[in-house]
């Protein structure tokens, strides 16, 4: 079973070891928020604001406002997003090819690209916009800088946008990378059921596969003074070897990365919509929008503000500007005055996320804990930090109040099954770097010399095979 499921199988276990020196440096591209914010050009409210007389008796979550086509619009999100020209009054979108290529150009100066935006075409996805979070966004405008870099970015037709951005760089070291580790080709990729049980069921066989080889290895091992301790030689001595030493963090890496992507619901959690309205206390209306903005013309903004953001916190609500760095400072919803949370504030969120759970303790952190860290990830710090007694915990966004990240029993086991043993960052020290690269570097090594001999082994065998089919047809 060991030998033809390797046959069969053992190839993939082996670009999952090679993709992943390549995943270690170059991720799967994604236009961060961070990254966003560069991209934006300063907040230039002249002949602003003019709102619909309605547009919506629905509720929002948040609501923002930057320039869009050098203009500044208003974006309200829900269960779609929605954007308002506040110097027209008027809805904005869906986007034409004009349009798109305004916000193009206009893109380019402030992301610092050089060249000149060239419309590649309107794509519903591709290798780069395949995964669900880009579909509220389908079709998108596909532009080309024509830099050295290579430059190209998406913009969306609905929001108008720019919501991925790659380089011939990242795109060649992803074909190699991501694209092979998380079997990513598009042809398969857009039909996630389908991608989700491939991934699955290869992640199984693949298991099976290194079950039965570690018991034949540990079977096969002897105590011999004289002859060894292995009956193989050559290549099937290299396999063994490196099977026995390595063959426990193989299945380490296996488990882990079946486990990431959460099959049949085993660490899914759940959404943590509940604490978070309890913590807004109030759904934003268009009054509460309309009373912000009116107020825009008033007062001026800090400079070079990008964005500014709106959300409804203990029924009140608060605006926090962000500069292109990512410095941010809150205001008054109602006076647009600078009005920074209070610790009273972040004191009494302990009883409002959760009435009924007892508190083991809260308070302030500055520096990555066990569940709130920066490696793989962007994290804001200071963060206020909310243990309860059952183990759950949450993270409140030192400017905004907002949640920032929460964990209950899943995605405990989340982060010490996948994230500890799939990325190697259990602790802080293993965190470090080059430390934490010396050690990727020495389990991964190992883990692919087990399956490249193996591999090699099993080509062996085929073309061993081939030579018999051919002299047994022979006459």
């Amino acid at each position: 079973m060991h030998r033809y499921l390797g046959i069969a199988v053992g190839l993939v276990v082996t670009l999952w070891c090679l993709s992943g020196f390549v995943m270690m440096y170059v991720p799967y591209p994604e236009l961060t928020p961070e990254d966003r914010l560069t991209g934006l050009a300063p907040l230039d409210l002249q002949g602003c604001c003019r709102l619909p007389d309605q547009f919506g008796t629905d509720s929002v979550e948040r609501f923002t406002i930057e320039m869009v086509n050098e203009r500044p619009a208003l974006r309200l999100f829900n269960s779609r997003q929605r954007v308002i020209d506040l110097v027209g009054g008027i809805a904005l979108g869906p986007f034409d090819g004009r349009q798109a290529r305004a916000i193009a150009h206009a893109s380019a100066g402030t992301f610092g690209l050089a060249g000149t935006p060239e419309l590649q075409g309107l794509v519903e996805r591709d290798q780069w916009t395949v995964g669900g979070p880009y579909h509220p966004h389908r079709p998108l405008y596909h532009f080309a800088m024509g830099d050295q870099a290579g430059t190209e970015f998406y913009i969306s037709s609905t929001t108008g946008e720019v919501v991925q951005m790659t380089t011939a760089r990242v795109r060649f070291w992803n074909w190699i990378g991501a694209v092979v580790h998380w079997l990513y080709p598009t042809a398969l990729r857009q039909h996630t059921a389908i991608w989700l049980q491939v991934v699955i069921w290869l992640t199984i066989a693949s298991l099976f596969l290194t079950v039965v080889g570690v018991y034949i290895g540990i079977r096969q091992y002897r105590f011999r003074r004289l002859e060894g301790r292995s009956p193989y030689r050559g290549w099937w001595l290299w396999h063994h070897y490196a099977g026995l030493v390595f063959g426990l963090f193989t299945l380490t890496w296996l488990v882990s990365g079946l486990l990431s992507v959460n099959p049949w619901g085993a660490l899914e959690g759940r959404s943590f919509a509940d604490e978070a309205a309890r913590l807004r206390g109030t759904r934003l209306d268009y009054q509460h929008i309309r009373s912000v903005v009116q107020s825009l013309g008033d007062v001026a903004v800090p400079a070079g503000t990008v964005r500014l953001t709106g959300a409804a916190l203990a029924g009140e609500v608060g605006v926090v500007a962000a500069d292109a760095e990512g410095r941010r400072r809150r205001f008054a919803g109602d006076t647009l005055r600078v009005a920074p949370l209070a610790d009273p504030h972040f004191e009494r969120a302990a009883a409002v996320l959760r009435p009924d759970a007892p508190l083991r303790d809260a308070g302030w952190i500055a520096a990555d804990d066990a569940y709130y860290y920066t490696h793989h990830q962007v994290r804001h710090f200071p963060v206020y930090r909310i243990r309860y007694r059952d183990g759950e915990r949450f993270y409140l966004d030192g400017v905004s109040g907002e949640l920032a990240f929460a964990v209950d029993r899943e995605r405990r086991w989340s982060r010490w099954v996948f994230h500890a043993l799939h990325r190697g960052d259990f602790a802080a020290l293993a965190r470090s770097r080059p430390l934490w690269d010396l050690m990727m570097w020495f389990l991964l090594l190992g883990v692919t010399a087990s399956a490249l001999t193996g591999n090699w082994l099993g080509y062996k065998r085929l073309v061993r095979w081939r030579i018999r089919s051919k002299r047994r047809a022979s006459p």
